[in-house]
């Protein structure tokens, strides 16, 4: 053992995200792994492009260890970057691409990466605020547009002449692979490392629990910035799959690459599943070629469900649950159970375990509401640069979720809310979601947020935002009406909102502190009105 290379001891049994890509493609080298605007390539050209973007960066002296940004909507170039990252130890730092200058800032200087890649779309908004950027030794341009970039911006291009040979770096099995910022209810996003055995350990769900196969056609809508659209990638090309890459989810756009490329798999949240069938034409579209559609971020309404069934009879439908932490494991409703346990989100994952615990981390009883907490694999190392965060989230050796739910006797877990979205109104707790499944319920209700907001006599007011479905109007005080006749008082709405759409972000999930902030200023302006 002296005389071996270290390399090759570590190739010997290492888990490496990058060496699946080079795994498949020696399995599978001439079928279409990825294609992006209608440009394929074939596991042997995705793996050669990404080989010469590794070795390219390896002469620029990136090192393992190093973060790399990346500012960009979904394509090809995104892609082969993180995959040539993946390859040489480095840690791809995704941001949303609907960030501004002062939060793109503030993830930048909190994660000090030595590269920063942008779309061109989105140069000027970083030029703006470069000079503050002090870590990044090398900016680069994702060219979509075919400009020339800003002086001293390098094209991803320049990185594509070197070397098609397999990188030569050592890579533990532990080591981050991405550093991913949670966009969700906090005043400051929180950095979370997920190692390559995290991303490992996720290929044993999607081949069981998601049921992926070499002959799926997955349309990657979800952007790469979003753990969902990094595992959805190492899954697909894990197995050896085919995905068609989308810029932007776009509705119009879903539909016609799904009949034009025979789609046959979807992952998107509700918000889409709702907005589809309103697309013009949307009866005529051809969507034979669906055989697998997975909800995910949110409930999806059990009418929507309904919908969609009789739409597409032959299709299997699933309900998903995960966070980033969880890279993103957590649980899945299989399509048998989807009418039989409705609200469900299913059991855990193959590598997770998962219990509900109380506030003093012990077991509650079958059917008792608690704190969803999870083991295995899956989870992250934790959060960058924060020990308290992460000490707080490990105690007692399991993940601590955030989530509420309660476990049935079966085994089946129920999402009740996020910890922080249990309003407390008047001495009672009312949980956000099952105001919202009575909301669904109306019919003239497209979408709908429940929070919690300020009140002098409530503490937290009960306060519904409500996005009518097309040619409809809805009267606040008929919201009102019809929830004080489905709901114990105490939990009906003192508020309802009129809104022309929630915010969300790029995959669709509600972002309720922003909610909460643009209904209360409207509240303080004029109660009770939009």
């Amino acid at each position: 053992m002296q005389n071996s290379n270290p390399i090759k001891l570590n190739l010997l049994r290492r888990a490496c995200v990058g060496d699946i890509l080079r795994r498949t493609a020696g399995r599978h080298p001439d079928d279409v792994a990825v294609v992006f605007r209608d440009t394929p390539y074939t596991y042997k050209t995705l793996n050669a492009a990404v080989n010469r973007c590794a070795n390219s960066l390896l002469k620029l002296g990136v090192k393992p260890g190093d973060r790399i940004a990346i500012l960009s909507h979904n394509c090809d170039s995104y892609l082969i970057l993180l995959f040539a990252l993946f390859k040489i130890g480095a840690v791809a730092t995704p941001l949303n691409f609907m960030l501004k200058g002062n939060e793109i800032e503030y993830i930048i200087n909190d994660a000090t990466p030595v590269m920063f890649f942008v779309e061109d779309a989105l140069v000027d908004g970083v030029q703006q605020i470069k000079k503050s950027l002090a870590s990044v030794k090398h900016f680069g341009v994702f060219a979509l547009k075919g400009e020339t970039p800003p002086a001293g911006w390098m094209k991803f291009d320049d990185l594509t002449g070197g070397s098609d040979e397999e990188p030569s770096v050592a890579i533990s099995g532990d080591a981050p692979a991405t550093l991913l910022y949670t966009s969700g209810t906090e005043s400051m996003p929180k950095g979370v490392l997920n190692c390559h055995l995290n991303f490992y350990a996720t290929l044993l769900s999607a081949y069981t629990d998601l049921d992926l196969e070499k002959k799926d056609i997955i349309l990657l809508s979800i952007p790469l910035f979003h753990v969902a659209g990094i595992y959805l990638s190492i899954a697909v090309i894990g197995r050896g799959s085919k995905v068609i890459m989308e810029y932007a989810p776009d509705p119009m756009e879903i539909l016609a690459i799904t009949k034009s490329y025979g789609v046959n798999y979807w992952v998107y949240p509700p918000t889409l599943y709702t907005v589809l069938p309103l697309m013009p034409g949307f009866k005529k579209e051809d969507l034979s070629s669906l055989e697998k559609c997975i909800s995910f971020g949110a409930y999806m309404p059990d009418n929507l469900l309904r919908q969609w069934m009789e739409m597409l009879p032959g299709a299997r439908f699933m309900n998903y649950y995960g966070q980033t932490e969880s890279s993103p494991l957590g649980t899945s409703l299989p399509h048998e159970d989807m009418l039989r346990k409705p609200g469900s989100i299913g059991k855990a994952h193959l590598p997770l375990e998962i219990k509900i615990f109380d506030d003093d981390d012990r077991e509650v009883e079958r059917g008792a509401e608690g704190e969803i907490v999870m083991r295995g694999p899956s989870i992250m190392l934790g959060y960058y640069k924060n020990g308290e965060k992460t000490e707080e989230a490990f105690r007692n050796g399991w993940l601590h979720t955030g989530d509420i739910g309660r476990m049935d006797e079966e085994g089946y877990i129920f999402f009740i809310d996020r910890k922080k979205d249990v309003i407390k109104s008047g001495g009672e707790n009312v949980s956000s979601r099952e105001v919202e499944e009575v909301l669904f319920t109306h019919p003239k209700v497209m979408e709908a947020a429940v929070v919690g907001l300020p009140d002098p006599y409530w503490i937290e007011a009960v306060s519904a935002a409500i996005v009518p479905r097309p040619g409809q109007t809805i009267d606040p005080e008929e919201i009102k009406a019809f929830c004080k006749e489905r709901l114990a008082g105490y939990k009906a709405p003192k508020n309802v909102f009129i809104l022309d759409a929630l915010p969300k972000n790029p995959s669709g999930k509600i972002l309720k502190r922003l909610l909460r902030e643009q209904l209360g200023k409207q509240l303080a302006e004029k109660p009770q009105t939009a």
